[in-house]
């Protein structure tokens, strides 16, 4: 009895110096890493966001090679989830609760059920491409879990360190990309009535070249007192391989009655027949879906003409998230 009396009392001091312990440390816990990557900060936000190629760098993954993992991800990222379940790291959840595109995440972390740690993520412009930071935050009213975070601490802030390096390893390593390719088919494509503007440049000015013309199309349009009749478009042609230069012309269907006005005129452009494709994605990765009209044409013994037309299904200006874009790609069929 004596023992059994002596335990007892061992237990109690223990759970007393165990609990003082606790409440003399802080609520509040927070590890954070950073760390500088060669990219773009859209393209480092949409990689970490987005869950690509999430188990080549994830470093708990990492650690538990017989990890089985789950993504269900959505489109514009909030609400995606990630569950892994392995032997040796257990069950878990990571959900994305919110973003600012290309700049901050915040995702909600659980390794059990009722429990969930908080991770943020920032990505700043830097001299290289990207200033990354991580920061997991482990709070708790609980003097044990105070304890437990306290002592856990150095184990994650070795952690995510890996994983920072094994992240910044992969990306400056591997091609990333913010876009996909539809299937590709062969389509017949109306003939066109539009206010067009033309220029010639070089692939680094095509976009500002387009903001321009447009902006001339558009005023023409409420001069004439006209309305659009789709969507717009712009078309390659003349390219140049050696100088990266082509012949461009900006288009929008417009309403009967157009006229010529200085520069911007009035095109009537017969229906043709094209190999095309969505792209969904950065207009800077376009040349990916190019790249596989091409070879679709290739492989099905299909002669292109040799020009290049881009209809804009969505506005630029009203989608932030460029990988969120939407752009027909059409090479047309030589007859």
């Amino acid at each position: 009895m004596k023992i059994l009396k002596w335990i007892l009392i061992a237990v109690v001091i223990v759970v007393v110096l165990v609990a003082a312990v606790g409440y003399m440390l802080p609520r509040e816990v927070v590890v954070i890493t950073a760390e500088e990557i060669n990219q773009p900060p859209q393209k480092v936000f949409h990689f970490v966001a987005g869950f690509v190629d999430r188990t080549t760098w994830d470093p708990w993954i990492k650690s538990d090679t017989a990890t089985k993992c789950t993504f269900d991800i959505k489109s514009g990222y909030t609400g995606s989830k990630y569950m892994w379940e392995g032997p040796k790291i257990g069950t878990g959840t990571l959900v994305v609760d919110s973003v600012v595109f290309g700049s901050y995440i915040l995702n909600s972390v659980s390794f059990r059920k009722g429990s969930t740690i908080p991770e943020e993520w920032t990505f700043t412009p830097s001299e290289i491409g990207t200033h990354l930071t991580w920061t997991i935050k482990m709070v708790s009213d609980s003097p044990l879990e105070r304890l437990m975070n306290f002592m856990f601490k150095g184990m994650i802030q070795k952690t995510i360190d890996s994983g920072k390096v094994d992240l910044k390893n992969y990306l400056e390593t591997h091609q990333v990309s913010m876009s996909s390719t539809s299937d590709i088919a062969v389509d017949e494509f109306p003939s066109i009535v539009a206010l067009v503007y033309t220029g010639s440049g070089s692939i680094e000015q095509f976009a500002s070249m387009l903001g321009e013309y447009y902006d001339k199309i558009i005023k023409t349009i409420e001069e004439q007192k006209l309305y659009p009749q789709g969507i717009p478009f712009a078309i390659y042609t003349n390219f140049d391989q050696a100088t990266g230069s082509a012949d461009v012309t900006a288009g929008m269907p417009v309403s009967a009655g157009a006229k010529n006005s200085g520069e911007v005129r009035v095109a009537k452009i017969p229906a043709f027949t094209a190999v095309m494709a969505i792209h969904t994605g950065p207009y800077e990765e376009l040349m990916a879906t190019y790249e596989a009209i091409q070879k679709y044409a290739a492989d099905n013994s299909i002669t292109l003409r040799g020009d290049a037309w881009e209809f804009y299904i969505n506005d630029p200006a009203e989608v932030k998230d460029p990988t969120q874009l939407l752009t027909t790609v059409a090479m047309p069929v030589k007859k």
